[in-house]
């Protein structure tokens, strides 16, 4: 596991995250930063304009009732004095101004005139509440009042004639169920709420359709907050963004507690910056998905060359500099073709090796062929004199003749063998070259190779007839087809059968004989150094490597080739050796 964590792949899939996922992260932070403030400075700002809204309508709503209350009392104080009583005419006046100011002010529940004695002149009895001994100066709105749970605020104006003489007062409730109306109406936020406040903290108007009154909200930071402030502000606290306006701030309100609200937890108000958080998390994960995979292509592209080339290496510490090319991107294929001619190099070494070592191998050939040709030529000399001396004494017809002759054969194709081995190792000096018949000749190492064949329990089947005249010495055709023949029986220790045959090659210049064997075949790896001196397929002691060598040797100098060719099906290996005509 730790190995595969230090592999090349492993850390190009690291870095390739790790670029990919750090900037997502960092751009998706710094974003997530200033979409959150700017949120924040947005929605308090926002939130703060409609609490101004709503506080303005409400501001708007008062101011309008008191004025008309104020005028109402002004037109009413006209028509009347303190010294005079009043009578049916100003009692129907009276009642048309209160039926027309219900009408045009309907925010207004009920209405109440009381003289300057206090007596109720038209109206009915005072709002609970109002005391107009202690309330006698100017026109106030007081501190809310519910009556059978609904929120009512008195007001109360003066009632002066035009000298300034105090006529009575005119006693107003206004209904603030237009507030929780207006509340109601407003476009707020997900999950927002605005409550206004009296000075108590009581809950006058609600925008969540919650009826008012009930628990003082005191205690809590946001309504503590408004009615302590002089105007306007805001605070998030306990996962909620609140903005306040103290509604004394306006001028019609003056010195009146009451308070306006506006809530809203962080999660909704701020939604767009979660949203931001979200998204940026889900562009981080693709991104580090397609790092991932871009990494792990990119790591392919990498380390496959790589470890070709690793294990290129290894086959040419191995000595195998023939392998297939490795290929790959930038430095690497560079490197890939430096290492393929760096083999290509070693092997040509290799091979400029070999060939200086089967050089030596050579050069001791020649010298144990010269010490061979002086050791054993004298007796071959002899044994070939004496075999042509008895041979002379018998008749043709005597039965030694043919075997004298035998031995005389052999014995100066023996001299011929001892001289070709010296001629190996030393340049061509323009030796014969035929006229040669391939059909004698084959008949020849037919007979010669016989009784070793019989041995082997190999057969020989000789298909040369009317093969013409090569040109090559006929003692080295000889040598060339017996040790193909020996060769190709050698390979069949249990027997088999050996053909010797011949093609007209197209354009009539040459020939070829083709033996061909029953054997398991040669190896193609093995095709191309089976002429190679001292290399031999045979068990260590059963063969040196040199018959074939000579082959080629011989055949070369006729100007010849010899190969090895595929053999029909069900045949084993087939040599050729191609000759040129006569």
């Amino acid at each position: 596991m730790i190995s595969a964590l230090r592999s090349l792949t492993a850390r190009v899939i690291v870095v390739l995250a790790l670029a990919a996922l750090i900037p997502t992260l960092a751009i998706g932070a710094f974003t997530f930063f200033r979409v959150r403030t700017d949120l924040e400075r947005e929605v308090v700002r926002g939130n703060l304009a409609l609490v101004r809204a709503l506080g303005a309508g409400l501001d708007a709503t008062l101011q309008d009732a008191r004025r008309a209350v104020e005028i109402a009392a002004a037109t009413w104080a006209d028509g009347r004095t303190s010294a005079a009583p009043a009578d049916d005419a100003d009692r129907r006046a009276t009642a048309r101004l209160l039926g027309r100011l219900g009408r045009d002010i309907p925010v207004l529940s009920r209405l109440v005139i009381v003289d300057g004695d206090g007596a109720v002149v038209a109206g009915g009895p005072l709002p609970a509440g109002v005391d107009l001994a202690a309330r006698s100066f100017g026109g106030y709105v007081g501190d809310a009042l519910f009556v059978d749970g609904h929120p009512r605020v008195p007001l109360v104006v003066q009632a002066r004639s035009r000298t300034g003489e105090l006529v009575g007062f005119f006693v107003a409730e206004i209904d603030l169920g237009f507030v929780s109306e207006a509340l109601g109406a407003a476009r707020l936020g997900r999950g927002a709420r605005v409550v206004v406040v009296d000075g108590q903290g009581t809950p006058v108007a609600r925008s969540d359709g919650q009826p008012p009154g009930g628990p003082s909200w005191r205690g809590r930071p946001a309504v503590d907050r408004a009615l302590g402030a002089a105007a306007e502000g805001h605070l998030s606290t306990g996962g909620v963004v609140a903005v306040f306006r103290n509604l004394a701030s306006y001028q019609s309100l003056r010195g009146v507690r009451r308070a306006i609200v506006l809530e809203q937890p962080e999660r909704d108000a701020y939604a767009a910056a979660a949203d931001t958080r979200r998204t940026t998390i889900l562009a981080a994960l693709i991104a580090l998905a397609a790092a991932l995979l871009l990494g792990a292509w990119l790591a392919a592209r990498l380390t496959r060359p790589l470890g070709a080339l690793a294990a290129h290496a290894d086959a040419i510490a191995r000595g195998d500099t023939a392998g297939p090319p490795v290929t790959g991107p930038g430095e690497i294929g560079h490197l890939a073709r430096r290492l393929d001619e760096m083999a290509q190099r070693i092997g040509e070494r290799a091979e400029l090796q070999a060939a200086l070592a089967r050089g030596d191998r050579l050069a001791s050939v020649g010298v144990m062929s010269a010490q061979v040709a002086h050791e054993i030529n004298n007796p071959l000399t002899t044994v070939l004199g004496y075999a042509k001396l008895l041979a002379e004494d018998k008749p043709d017809d005597h039965p030694d003749r043919a075997g004298l002759d035998l031995i005389a054969g052999e014995a100066a194709r023996m001299k011929t063998i001892v001289a070709g081995l010296l001629d190996y190792a030393r340049a061509d000096k323009g030796e014969d070259r035929g006229p040669c018949d391939p059909t004698s000749v084959a008949h020849h190492v037919a007979a010669l190779v016989a009784p070793g064949l019989r041995k082997a329990r190999v057969t020989l089947a000789v298909d040369v007839a009317g093969a013409p005249a090569v040109a090559i010495d006929p003692h080295a055709l000889q040598q060339v087809l017996v040790n193909l023949v020996h060769n190709a029986a050698q390979a069949m220790p249990d027997g088999g059968a050996v053909t010797l045959g011949w093609v007209r090659l197209p354009g009539d210049l040459a020939i070829a004989l083709d033996v061909t064997d029953d054997g398991p075949g040669i190896a193609p790896a093995d095709r191309a150094r089976v002429f190679d001196p001292f290399f031999t397929t045979k068990a260590p002691g059963a063969g040196t490597g040199l018959g074939l060598a000579v082959v080629k040797h011989l055949v070369a100098r006729a100007g010849g080739a010899v190969e090895v060719v595929d053999a029909p099906p069900g045949k084993g290996a087939r040599f050729r050796v191609t000759l040129p005509r006569a």
